[in-house]
This record gives C-alpha cells, sequence and structure tokens, in this order.
C-alpha cells in the first residue's frame, strides 16, 4: 500500500501526463494483438499445467523458456484468459513498472531543476531511452519488470525495509538470473542482512513449485534449466544464433571465431584470429572478470560502509545495470533498458553542468548539500563547475 500510495500522485496540472498515457494505452491495444515472447510465457505454463517439461519443448519456431519454474507457475491462472486480454493487462503493469522506476531513480537525484528544465530533462532521458522501451513493449518482455523489482528492492531496502526489499531482488533473480549482481552489492554497502535474506529467499523460490508439482518434477526442471542457462554450454559462449544477440559472448565470437555458427552471418569476414572455444571461454571469463572489477572504480570506498549520498547509489548501481546486458549471453536489444538508470544519471550531471550559472544552483553548491555530489561527480566536471562560478 505504501509503493501504491507514493506512486499515484498526479496532479491536474501535469496535463501531458495524461496524453502520454493515452498515447500509451493506443500503442497497447495494437502491441497486444502481436505475436510476442510473452506467448512463450503463456506457452510454458500452459504446458507446466499439463505436466510437461518446458525446458526440453520449444515454443514459436523454436526458442526456449528460460526463466523460473516458479515464473511459469505464477502464470497459470492466465492461461484461462484470452491471451489478447492477458497481453493488455502485462503491458499496462509495464506502464506502471516504468513509471515507478522514473519515481524511484529521480527520488535519488538531490537537486529538483525549474519545471520547464524538469520537464526538457525528462523528454530528454526517455528519447534515449525509448529504443529499448519500444522493444520491451513490442516483444512483451520482462525486462522493465526485473529492473522495477531490482530498484525497488534496493529503495525498500535502503529506507529500512529490508525484508520486503529482498524479497523484490530474490524474486527478479529467480525469474532471470540478470540482477543477481546486486547481492555481492548489498554485502559491499553493508547491508549485510539485506543480503542474506536476499539468498535466502531465492533458495526458498526454488522450491514452492514443489507445492504444486512435487519434489522430483521440480528437480528435473531445474535440472534442464541449469543446463540451458549454464554459462560453460557451448551455445552460452558461442553466442552468436541470431544477428539480434548483443553482449561480450557476441562480440567476441564473432571476431575471435572463424566461423560462429551465425545463419545470419554478413558476407564480410569480421573475424580478426581464430581460436579454440576453451581459448574464446577463457578470454570471455577475463572480460566479465575486467568489468566486474572495473565496479571498485564507481564504488569509490573501502567495503562495508554506507553509500556517501543518494546520488552515489544511483551512479554505483547505474554500473551494475550498464555492464548487466554484456556480461550475461543470449541478450538482445530489449536488455539494454536496464541502461535507464545510468542514463539519467548522464544526462542529471549534463544539465547540471550547463545550468551551473544558475543562482540556485549556486547557493547549492555553496550549501552542505553539494559536498555529497562533488563526491560523485569527477574531478573534470567539479573542475568545470568551478571555472564556471569564477566566471560568473
Amino acid at each position: 500500500m505504501k509503493i501504491l500510495s507514493e506512486t499515484f500522485n498526479f496532479s491536474k496540472k501535469n496535463v501531458w501526463y495524461y496524453l502520454i498515457l493515452i498515447g500509451a494505452l493506443i500503442i497497447i491495444l495494437f502491441e497486444a494483438n502481436t505475436g510476442n515472447d510473452f506467448d512463450i510465457y503463456i506457452s510454458a505454463a500452459s504446458d507446466l499445467f499439463h505436466n510437461k517439461n518446458i525446458y526440453l519443448t520449444t515454443y514459436n519456431d523454436g526458442y526456449h523458456y528460460y526463466y523460473s519454474v516458479l515464473f511459469a507457475l505464477l502464470l497459470i491462472p492466465f492461461t484461462f484468459i484470452p491471451i489478447y486480454i492477458v497481453k493488455v493487462i502485462w503491458l499496462l503493469l509495464n506502464i506502471f513498472f516504468v513509471y515507478r522506476l522514473w519515481q524511484i531513480i529521480t527520488g535519488l537525484l538531490p537537486y529538483s531543476f525549474s519545471k520547464k528544465i524538469k520537464t526538457l530533462f525528462t523528454i530528454v532521458s526517455f528519447i534515449f531511452i525509448l529504443r529499448f522501451l519500444r522493444d520491451n513493449f513490442h516483444l512483451a518482455q520482462v525486462t522493465i519488470f526485473l529492473l522495477y523489482l531490482s530498484m525497488e528492492g534496493l529503495h525498500q531496502i535502503f529506507k529500512g525495509r529490508k525484508l520486503s526489499g529482498s524479497a523484490l531482488i530474490a524474486l527478479g533473480i529467480n525469474i532471470k538470473l540478470m540482477p543477481i549482481l546486486l547481492i555481492p552489492y548489498l554485502f559491499y554497502r553493508n547491508e549485510i542482512k539485506a543480503g542474506i535474506y536476499t539468498i535466502i529467499i531465492y533458495i526458498f523460490f526454488f522450491f514452492i513449485p514443489v507445492l504444486c508439482i512435487g519434489w522430483k518434477n521440480n528437480i528435473a526442471l531445474l535440472t534442464e534449466w541449469w543446463n540451458l542457462v549454464n554459462p560453460v554450454n557451448t551455445t552460452n559462449i558461442v553466442d552468436a544464433e541470431e544477428r539480434s544477440f548483443h553482449s561480450l559472448s557476441t562480440l567476441l565470437s564473432v571476431y575471435l571465431l572463424d566461423d560462429p555458427g551465425d545463419k545470419h552471418a554478413l558476407h564480410v569476414k569480421r573475424n580478426i584470429i581464430n581460436v579454440s572455444y576453451n581459448t574464446l571461454f577463457i578470454l570471455l571469463t577475463i572480460s566479465r572478470i575486467a568489468l566486474l572489477l572495473l565496479f571498485l572504480y564507481f564504488l569509490r570506498t573501502l567495503p562495508f560502509k554506507k553509500p556517501r549520498s543518494s546520488l552515489h547509489i544511483l551512479y554505483e548501481t547505474g554500473y551494475i545495470f550498464l555492464i548487466t546486458p554484456l556480461i550475461f549471453p543470449h541478450q538482445q536489444h530489449y536488455a539494454f533498458f536496464f541502461l535507464f538508470s545510468s542514463v539519467i544519471y548522464l544526462f542529471y550531471t549534463l544539465f547540471f553542468i550547463f545550468l551551473i550559472a544558475d543562482k540556485k544552483i549556486i547557493l547549492l553548491l555553496c550549501s552542505e548539500q553539494m559536498i555529497s555530489i562533488n563526491a560523485v561527480i569527477p574531478n573534470e566536471v567539479r573542475n568545470l563547475c568551478t571555472n564556471s562560478l569564477r566566471s560568473f
């Protein structure tokens, strides 16, 4: 109830909110009538209800169901409703998730722009992310939901509601592994209790389906699920089955293998050297570890210390979500909606620089609140701010 009360706070003066909402509803009514990934989710849920192995079955011209048993179980009641209505409901929920994400992320920003600048800031941020937003609605994907669970979970944890926040993050990890990078982050930020809660609840979610399908069937399904997502599988190392795949595994496969098995390969050869599959796996692992170690730069503090400010939380978690689609295989354009928080941070910083001569910001620079911002903004940005103030 608290989340809903924080969310629906529309003002009659903000007419453009309603115009956007009407436009989104029109788009939803059209998109819900197209074949997309949500058909796979519902088909898998129906097969689970009929005791079929949802990880050995393929859907929609050979695509596998890669998500959790629990997610399919939760969708079973919706298999008895016309698919068009279910899709409309799902896409409407995605509007809520996007709006709530905007609330949470912008709530981490320490300075509020004037109404005109805030409108421009909002438009620019959404224009940058529009392609990925459109892909998620067109394919009725779960990426928006996963990012919402992650950000809402972090929001609740930092507000002191650790159990509910941990449950949200654990649910996201259970549905699709991508938010799992938040677990080490919680421990690093001295949220030990939340980190432990997340792990325990995550494991608990694995065994909830036992109540409906039995222990033996659940274990069999979990085994087949792991066989699909296991990172040492050749298909997850040589990740080039589709031209729309975008990740480190796809990048390295295309450039380091003579024949990555891409049936949609371009006519011009792109590989610069030919290596074995074992060498490719080693290089891929090193690249992933390098991206993870680079995260220490963005943390900028020793372990087991709280974040310096709310802006610092956005800064460091933005990097986590930035590298998430790159580290995991089998990622397509829609997965890059995870950039949403880092995009907002980037444009906030740029708007802050361009408006540095504003008197309100000068007063803010002189206040104690600016200390937390200076702790996050790079030295180059701080120097530019200082020079702008001097020239003013």
